[in-house]
């Protein structure tokens, strides 16, 4: 799973086991994956692959993580656009029901999106990671 870009409607994303480029609309995501009766605020689940059927999460940082070892590098610039997005989620609502119900907040650590400084330090061109053209994802496809 990568993410390769995020707008204001949508996330591209790259299939983990088949490849396949997928756009998911941010109106089809939500922070939180219940696990018995407990949900983990750090997760938001994807929609399945529409190639393959596979099923795949992004995990936010965890309060207190240290800074990436590698600023720059596709991990740091990846996990700066999972964070993104899940502050996107929580600003916008869309919590699992297992959060709402606990008075709406997601999480001990509950961020703004990104920045304008640090969109424009690492995101010059927009909210997107430059893939390798050896590794460029299939054509994205729209999921509902």
């Amino acid at each position: 799973m990568a993410i390769h870009e995020v707008t204001a409607e949508d996330v591209l994303q790259r299939c983990a086991r088949c490849g396949s480029g997928n756009r998911l609309s941010l109106n089809l995501l939500e922070v939180g994956v219940a696990n018995r009766e407990d949900v983990d605020d750090g997760l938001v689940q994807l929609p399945p692959c529409p190639a393959c059927r596979s099923t795949e999460f992004l995990i936010r940082a965890a309060e207190g993580e240290p800074e990436h070892p590698a600023p720059g590098s596709f991990g740091h610039l990846h996990r700066l656009l999972v964070g993104h997005i899940h502050a996107e989620l929580v600003q916008r609502g869309r919590l699992h029901m297992g959060l709402k119900s606990k008075g709406g907040r997601a999480g001990k650590m509950v961020l703004p999106p990104l920045p304008q400084e640090t969109r424009e330090r690492w995101f010059p061109q927009g909210l997107r990671i430059a893939v390798p053209a050896d590794e460029q994802p299939r054509a994205p496809e729209e999921s509902s």
